[in-house]
């Protein structure tokens, strides 16, 4: 019976998983070699570029982006909007509960002037 099957062309389950773990076993060892192949030539990259911190220090990244100051008008069309005088008297109002409260009912100004004076 079984050089009729091999005659033929078939194989018994057993031999099949005969040839079936080797391949699986070869996958599997090219999987992992191409996953430490990728972390090493990333370690390489990481020490090649002189700095392996993902931080930098404020003045490194003050170099690498310089953002343009809000109110100089640097020729780039109109200056940027003046600061609200009325800005610290507010920011006064929103830390007191009370105060702020109230300005969300009868305005800001109305607020200030009956909880510190005049505003």
């Amino acid at each position: 019976m079984e050089l009729e099957a091999a005659d033929t062309g078939q194989l018994n389950p057993n031999s099949r998983r005969d040839i079936m773990r080797p391949v699986m076993t070869l996958a599997l060892l090219a999987l992992a070699v191409v996953c430490l192949a990728g972390q090493a030539g990333a370690k390489l990259r990481r020490a090649e570029s002189g700095r392996g911190a993902a931080f930098v220090s404020r003045k490194e990244g003050s170099e690498v982006v310089k953002r343009l100051r809000r109110y100089v008008d640097q020729g780039l069309g109109a200056p940027g909007p003046y600061p609200d005088p009325l800005e610290p008297k507010r920011e006064v109002c929103e830390l007191n509960p009370d105060c702020d409260e109230l300005a969300d009912h009868i305005g800001f100004q109305e607020a200030y002037a009956r909880f510190y004076g005049t505003a």
